[in-house]
């Protein structure tokens, strides 16, 4: 009887951490069309007078599935929207199609994991990076933000923020 409230008590867990991680996706998958801007580092795709942060994969990830996107592209991306950003499954551009992610978003289709890093020891666990990122990728673990490199995108909210979050406040979160 034991082992079964244990075994109950895992799932019910592993259960809550993976709704979670799909209730930051706000929206169905659908198709955005736009022209692509890369301002101060983030990239944007531009869809008429609305400029939508994408959620791509980190550099090397796009390197690694050749994925070259310059200012000014016109593209269409399959996406999600998470936290007012887009959470990009595929990209087509001009020809080539670039998959990203699977359509339920559960599942990368590249390996390289993002270099975003907290810093433990200068973290103070104010958890303020937790709640605006866009893919669920920050938890707090024994009291320090941690950062699950398979999920973050590198997007850099939580180092410089996006909207009223100002990014870590002491710098703790680094690329």
């Amino acid at each position: 009887m034991k082992k079964l409230l244990i075994i109950l008590i895992l799932i019910t867990t592993a259960l809550a951490i993976m709704a979670g991680y799909d209730n930051n996706v706000k929206s169905e998958v659908k198709a955005w069309d736009g022209v692509y801007q890369l301002e101060k580092g983030k990239p944007y795709l531009v869809t008429g007078t609305v400029k939508h942060l994408l959620l791509l994969a980190p550099p090397e990830a796009l390197d690694s599935l050749g994925i070259t996107l310059n200012h000014g592209d016109e593209l269409s991306v399959q996406a999600a929207e998470t936290k007012g950003a887009l959470l990009v499954t595929c990209i087509r551009k001009g020809n080539d199609v670039f998959s990203l992610r699977t359509v339920d978003l559960k599942n990368n289709y590249y390996d390289e994991a993002s270099t975003v890093k907290v810093i433990p020891a200068e973290c103070i666990g104010c958890k303020l990076c937790v709640a605006p990122c866009p893919v669920g990728a920050i938890t707090m673990v024994n009291g320090k933000a941690q950062i699950d490199p398979a999920k973050c995108v590198s997007c850099g909210i939580c180092i410089d923020g996006n909207g009223k979050f100002k990014g870590c406040p002491v710098r703790a979160i680094r690329k």
